[in-house]
């Protein structure tokens, strides 16, 4: 804490000796003026009228009491005022007058020392007294949610063997008499010192809910550590829009009581705009609530703007309960220029960690004497900022839990494994992301959560559900809150590009709004209702949809099974040999690219239904080759009797040991092909009903003149895929995409782009970026996690790059160094003017043409332009153009603000309307579309004859 203790308003200090009586006053926030325990300026909890025994001083980091011999002392304000949404107002001597009755009623009813109440009404005022007036009998408070089913009272009545109900209050609502007894202060000493101080309950989301019991001690400590965390003043406002009757509304009703200022009462009848507008009304400071409450705020924002103004006074919007979206985050801090300062609890243990204004960075590090740590799921600490379960270990944490007696069944050790997924930063700020609930897929673990989070970024407020699932284990089932009710297609796409293949949802649901429960926090089992029954009424439409149809060799979808499961637990004997030719980070991504291609080949061909053919015949491509073996290869034999594929020379022995590797394992009819092109020709091509050829367009125009009119000949090329930036695109986030495009593979893919285009007026500012982001990549050997790029795989690519570079070495703006003996080529920019004429055939090396553009309308002429025609394959574009996003997207697949890479579904049709880039020929006649075989044989051969074998 700062040593100007936040500019209180505090009396001079005082000495106060060791020795001196406690009175019975109350206990209250406290500063010291001197070192204590090594901590300098800290919080004590100490009487009020300023005396205090031996015994009760301590520091709340330990725990522990120890005596100074001597402690300055600055006896805190008692103001504290109570009030309504509805206008009422308590003020000190008020609270004090009724928590008198409060406590006589309570005596009549048989409250004494160690007596369990149960508390469980609404908030309001009469809440809050009673509360107090059951911590000065050194009661043990019982905590139930105002809304719990009847059998679930009595059940925590037996349990926790209730003395009192306290229910919706204890009656002792009338307005004081003008003569009456002085009001009580309620006195805190004994109540700190109860093992049983509070009862609460677990959720349940993992089992029945059990009772956490807590002493007052370590709830005092974690609240002292809190306040000072957060920096709360005794002329604090504090509204808490929270049920008090939970871990963290009742901790901001007691730092209230504790450090003074005033509350305002929301009840769940209070309207949120009417709650702030009283707050405001007297200097609202601290706000706490769930996010659900702030993605209401900021509808309400909306309706009425002038409200941000009239809440300036605000100095800490807090939030907890559930975890924080990034999207939510940022979008606060836009409406209003505040900080959301999240912070981590839990029942067993309160606070672990809160950010504070001058550090809103996550949930903050955690408190003094808590420990936060992350593990694997073999308890193995993990480093900062790697996702796992977090630990907490600290002497707050809950004295234990509530037998089936009655009895405490004390916690043996201070650890406290949450359940909960997170990670720290490198600082030791804590992130959580939500309960583990890991979910097992494609050799991954998954959690829900933290997809969810990931969803979060694009703007999907999500909760993910994994419904279980007899063949695939489980589903996962994405809920999407939309008050503007969009269609799931729109969410999906936007999904793709945050979610890794392995992560897509397999059915998602778009609700106005996400239930709820009475703390704010998504209600799962409302969600698990909700995900169950759209899956299983998507289902039963599409098993109606597609009954007349079935997949002709519907057996072998075992064997593609399989074949995906031996890749997922095999990884490492597979990255060997695709690293042969492909850095690490890129043979990751075609393993991903591979499993996602299988999980979805059954609803593709269901989709398409193509009829079975007896033959087909492959000429794979020079790069990908195990995604290839899974588009081209395995779904294909879903339709067709045989497979013959040819392996393209560059990487042919590549292909032969994946081949071994995959062949014995699903037992397929797909036949690798090893003689020269001219015998696969006149072999297996000439046999085939239809051909699938990946390569230059010449040869493709060479083999399909030579096939019969009733073959389908599918070509896939390569195009330009020029990458636009607008004027107003946002520049990091462009240049970091393009490096990862045209770097993807050490720049050997065919969706890198050939040009990008950049506005003259921020054309030197995009250089400095993509520079300074090229200079950052680190060099290394395929077989390197580490290394961002690697040596050119390809002879050809790399003399080709060395003759071009040569050829054009004046334009050279950044790199341009070649490396013979390592095939490594730097990373190479070229500017080039607007008027130049640049050579712009498909290049695999890191070469950028950046060409610098004068206007708009300039620019779509050139991309309109026959030549860009006719090798129209993809696109992308980055900040707001749509007049060229039209003219691209009429021949083009163009991507917005997002990467080629990241819209490929190799279960969908991909490419542009370029004659030079794909297309399909049949019966004599050449097509330019999108392409995906499956759909490609099911609309030319529709009536193929059928084969041997093959079910209808």
């Amino acid at each position: 804490m700062d040593s100007d203790a936040r500019n209180w308003p505090l009396p001079p200090a005082r000495s106060v000796t060791a020795d001196s009586a406690v009175t019975g006053e109350p206990w209250g926030f406290f500063v010291s003026s001197t070192p204590v325990h090594g901590y300098g300026i800290v919080f004590l909890l100490l009487p009020l009228n300023g005396k205090v025994s031996a015994a009760e001083v301590h520091t709340p980091p330990s725990g522990k009491s120890r005596t100074p011999s001597a402690v300055k002392e600055c006896a805190l304000p008692t103001y504290r005022r109570l009030a309504s949404a509805e206008g009422r107002i308590w003020e000190t001597e008020e609270v004090a007058d009724r928590i008198r009755d409060a406590i006589d009623l309570l005596q009549r009813r048989g409250v004494e020392p160690g007596s369990r109440v149960m508390v469980g009404g609404v908030n309001s005022p009469e809440w809050v007294v009673e509360l107090l007036a059951l911590v000065h009998l050194d009661a043990s408070v019982v905590l139930t949610d105002h809304r719990a089913a009847a059998a679930q009272r009595a059940r925590i009545r037996r349990q926790a063997r209730v003395v009192l109900d306290a229910g919706d209050g204890i009656g002792c609502t009338a307005s004081p008499q003008p003569v009456r007894r002085a009001g009580v202060v309620p006195n805190v000493a004994a109540w700190s010192r109860r093992q049983d101080a509070v009862i609460s309950w677990s959720s349940g989301t993992t089992g029945e809910p059990k009772g956490i019991v807590r002493s007052g001690r370590s709830i005092l400590d974690n609240l002292t550590l809190s306040a000072e965390r957060m920096g709360y003043r005794p002329d604090d406002v504090f509204l808490p829009v929270l049920p008090y009757s939970h871990q963290y509304g009742l901790s901001l009703v007691l730092c209230w009581w504790l450090g003074g200022g005033t509350l305002v009462v929301y009840g769940p009848t209070t309207r949120l705009d009417r709650a702030l507008e009283a707050g405001a009304e007297h200097g609202l400071t601290v706000v706490d609530a769930a996010p659900s409450t702030y993605y209401s705020l900021l509808n309400l924002f909306d309706r009425r703007p002038v409200l941000v103004d009239t809440l300036k006074s605000v100095r800490a919007w807090c939030v907890g309960g559930a975890p924080l979206g990034r999207n939510l985050a940022d979008r606060f801090l836009a409406r209003t220029g505040r900080h959301l300062l999240d912070g981590y609890g839990a029942t067993e243990v309160g606070n672990i960690a809160l950010a504070p204004p001058g550090d809103p960075v996550g949930c903050g590090t955690p408190l003094p004497g808590v420990t936060v740590e992350v593990h694997d799921e073999n308890g193995m600490p993990l480093p900062h900022d790697r996702l796992g379960e977090l630990v907490v270990r600290t002497d707050g944490l809950m004295t234990g839990h509530l037998g089936e007696d009655g009895e405490i069944v004390p916690v043996r050790n201070s650890v406290h494994r949450t359940g909960d997924i997170g990670r720290r930063d490198a600082a030791g700020r804590v992130f959580p992301v939500g309960r583990k609930r890991a979910v097992h897929r494609d050799g991954h673990t998954l959690y829900p959560d933290h997809l969810a989070e990931r969803a979060e970024s694009v703007g999907a407020q999500t909760q993910v559900v994994a419904v279980p699932d007899e063949r695939l284990g489980s589903r996962l089932v994405f809920v999407v809150a939309d008050p503007a009710g969009q269609e799931p297609a729109h969410w999906k796409r936007l999904l793709r590009s945050v979610l890794a293949r392995y992560e897509q949802p397999d059915h998602l649901a778009v609700l106005p709004e996400l239930p709820l429960t009475t703390t704010g926090k998504p209600d799962l089992s409302a969600l698990e209702q909700i995900a169950m029954t759209s899956l299983h009424a998507t289902t039963a439409a599409t098993e109606t949809g597609t009954a007349a149809y079935r997949i002709p060799f519907a057996e072998r979808v075992h064997a593609l099974r399989a074949v995906r499961r031996y890749v997922a637990e095999h990884e490492d004997e597979v990255l060997e040999i695709l690293t042969d030719i492909s850095p690490y980070d890129t043979a990751r991504t075609e393993i991903q690219s591979f499993l996602c291609v299988l999980d979805g080949a059954e609803e593709e061909i269901r989709r398409g239904r193509p009829n079975g053919v007896p033959q087909a015949a492959v000429f794979m491509p020079s790069n990908i080759p195990l995604y290839s073996y899974a588009l081209y290869l395995l779904v294909t034999s879903l339709y067709s009797d045989r497979v013959t594929f040819r392996p393209a020379t560059a990487i042919e022995n590549q292909m032969q040991r994946l081949h071994a590797l995959l062949g014995p394992v699903h037992r397929l009819p797909i036949e690798i092909f090893e003689l020269s092109r001219r015998k696969f020709v006149t072999g297996p091509v000439r046999e085939a009903d239809f051909i699938v050829f990946t390569g230059e367009f010449s040869n493709a125009e060479t083999i399909r003149e030579g096939l019969a009119d009733d073959q389908l000949f599918l070509f896939f090329g390569q195009g330009i895929n020029p990458f636009v930036i607008a004027p107003d695109a946002d520049l990091p986030h462009a240049v970091r995409d393009l490096v990862r495009i045209r770097m993807h593979n050490s720049g050997q893919d065919c969706f890198g782009p050939d040009v990008v285009y950049a506005p003259q007026g921020r054309t030197e500012e995009f250089l400095d970026l993509l520079t300074a982001e090229l200079s950052a990549l680190r060099f290394g050997q395929n077989k390197d996690p580490e290394a961002d790029y690697g040596p050119l795989s390809y002879d050809s690519a790399l003399v080709d790059c060395a003759d071009y570079l040569a050829r054009h070495a004046r334009r050279i703006h950044y790199g341009g160094r070649l490396d013979l003996p390592s095939r490594r080529v730097e990373p190479t920019v070229l500017l080039w003017d607007f008027d130049d004429k640049i050579p712009l055939d498909e290049m695999f090396a890191p070469v950028f043409n950046v060409v610098s553009y004068p206007g708009a309308r300039r620019l779509r002429e050139r991309l309109a332009s026959p030549y860009f025609n006719e090798r129209a394959l993809g696109a992308m574009v980055y900040g707001n153009d749509p007049e060229t996003v039209e003219v691209l997207a009429r021949r083009h697949q163009t991507c917005v603000n997002r990467t080629l890479l990241d819209a490929e579904d190799g279960n969908r049709p991909f490419g542009g309307y370029g004659m030079r880039a794909n297309y399909l020929s049949y019966g004599g006649e050449r097509r330019a579309e999108p392409l995906l075989v499956s759909q490609a044989v099911a609309r030319a051969l529709p009536s193929g004859d059928p084969v041997a074998g093959v079910g209808r």
